[in-house]
């Protein structure tokens, strides 16, 4: 079985070469629009990298006209499942780009897949303590 050719557009992690960063001028209206900073983007990829307190995480490859984008979920410390974007630019870096709450569809996608669910927004979910249903 023959591989497919790795696009630089592709999403990757390299161990001691990645990079993580985001544009600060889409940093207020993140905030803003979604009421997430896209410094916690940056906190979720790094526990790509040092993976310790494991949280489920899913990603899948997206494209616009303009660019090559990358659409990933996980966990907040809320317990809240977030959906955020990025995309890969020169020397390994990965660039956030947006993050906010998953939808309900993005929200059912990641339970199937990861078998996390919720808790009811009376009670916030703990991080450490997931449930799978």
């Amino acid at each position: 079985m023959k591989s497919p050719y790795w696009n630089k557009e592709d999403f990757r992690v390299i161990i001691g070469s990645s990079r993580i960063d985001y544009d600060k001028e889409k940093e207020t209206y993140n905030r803003k629009e979604h009421k997430y900073s896209l410094l916690s983007a940056v906190d979720f990829l790094e526990h790509l990298l040092l993976p310790i307190g494991y949280r489920p995480f899913i990603t899948r490859d997206a494209s616009t006209k303009e660019e090559r984008r990358h659409e990933h979920m996980t966990i907040d410390d809320a317990g809240k499942i977030v959906f955020y974007v990025t995309t890969m630019r020169k020397r390994e870096t990965i660039r956030a780009i947006s993050l906010c709450i998953a939808s309900e569809k993005e929200r059912e996608i990641f339970t199937s897949y990861t078998g996390f669910k919720e808790k009811s927004s009376n009670h916030a979910a703990s991080v450490d303590g997931w449930s799978r249903h």
